[in-house]
């Protein structure tokens, strides 16, 4: 199959960005894997250890038949998102009554990622869709799609693919007007596919990312410690968060883009920044619903991953740094403090007594 084919077939399915690697081992990023476990920047993310390393570097391991790594990179910021997410708004639609309620100020701000369908859905479904194409031509590909929940190092193949480069703030950079505003999938194929160049690009002497990261995660180039990290301590943080980490997140509830905000290869992204959603309102509306409630409320968007109590949890930590700000009266919130410290959820009322106690 020529590349010629091979993009035809993936901007069919709404893919527009794809390339190919050889399926051989990555050492280099498996050293640096490695690296970052032992060091213990990977935080609490227990399922980064053990072989996932090796194993998520070497598609051979996953399937001993692969010979080509297919990466497709698709945009998410802005209209963009359109040609491929079924449903590039549904978080606003989710978010809906909460998004029109009052008081407006202030504002959490969620991720830019997580706007639309959540990706692993989406996006899977189009690399199935694409295998099953690739399959009828006589290409045979393998049905497990790779999008950032099984071990495969996709940001590294990625980049030996010629889709884009690792900036210094560890994300793909790609000279598309998305820039690193993009969602990253993989395909393995046992079919000998003609190879692409990796990009010859760096990031040169900008340090942007790295002074830009308002809590210093990004300890060195490609290096981050997760431990610092909003996005980790907004998604992926298990439990309280401390005095620190509470204030670092900001005004954060669910990741944070920063270190795409200032990197200048998005400088002409199509680009309507993160979602602002008042705080109280999205509050109330959270202690209102149950665990499972708040699964079915959310259901095929990624606030699912941080699930109703982190999410709540933020909501309160953020609402404390506001009030730190000047922002906000401590008093007007100590209502909806008074019924979150009664939650079934440790983390939810921990916060809220302290906020109520501050």
């Amino acid at each position: 199959m020529t590349p010629e084919r091979l993009a035809a077939l993936a901007a069919r399915r709404g893919l527009e960005l794809v390339g190919v690697a050889p399926a051989e081992p990555l050492v280099e990023a498996r050293e640096h894997l490695t690296a970052a476990v032992a060091a213990g920047r990977m935080a609490r993310m227990d399922w980064m250890g053990g072989d996932r390393p090796a194993l998520s570097t070497d598609p051979r391991r996953l399937d001993p038949g692969a010979r080509s790594v297919i990466v497709v990179a698709a945009p998410y910021a802005g209209h963009e998102r359109r040609g491929w997410d079924p449903e590039p708004d549904r978080l606003r639609e989710v978010l809906a009554p909460v998004l029109t309620a009052e008081p407006s100020e202030p504002t959490g701000l969620i991720a830019r990622y997580a706007l639309g369908t959540d990706y692993h859905l989406a996006l899977r479904e189009r690399l199935t869709a694409l295998a099953a194409d690739l399959r009828e031509e006589g290409a045979p590909s393998g049905e497990v799609a790779y999008v950032d929940d099984r071990p495969l190092a996709e940001r590294a193949f990625a980049a030996r693919a010629g889709i884009g480069w690792i900036g210094k703030n560890a994300n793909l950079l790609t000279h598309q007007r998305s820039g690193s505003w993009v969602f990253l999938g993989a395909l393995l194929s046992s079919a000998e596919l003609p190879t692409t160049e990796p990009i010859r690009t760096s990031c040169g002497t900008c340090t942007r990312c790295l002074d830009g990261c308002p809590t210093g995660a990004i300890v060195a180039p490609q290096t981050i410690d997760a431990r610092r990290c909003i996005s980790y301590l907004t998604i992926e943080h298990p439990g309280e968060l401390d005095k620190v980490s509470a204030r670092s997140i900001g005004r954060w509830i669910f990741g944070c883009d920063v270190c795409q905000e200032v990197c200048p290869v998005n400088a002409e992204a199509d680009d309507d920044g993160p979602l602002a959603v008042p705080l109280l309102p999205l509050g109330e509306w959270l202690l209102g619903l149950g665990g499972r409630a708040f699964a079915r409320a959310v259901a095929g968007t990624a606030l699912t991953r941080a699930g109703r109590h982190r999410l709540l949890r933020n909501v309160i930590c953020v609402l404390g740094n506001a009030v730190d700000r000047g922002e906000l009266d401590a008093a007007s919130v100590s209502p909806f403090l008074e019924r979150a410290a009664r939650d079934p959820r440790p983390e939810v009322r921990l916060h809220a007594q302290h906020l109520l106690t501050a």
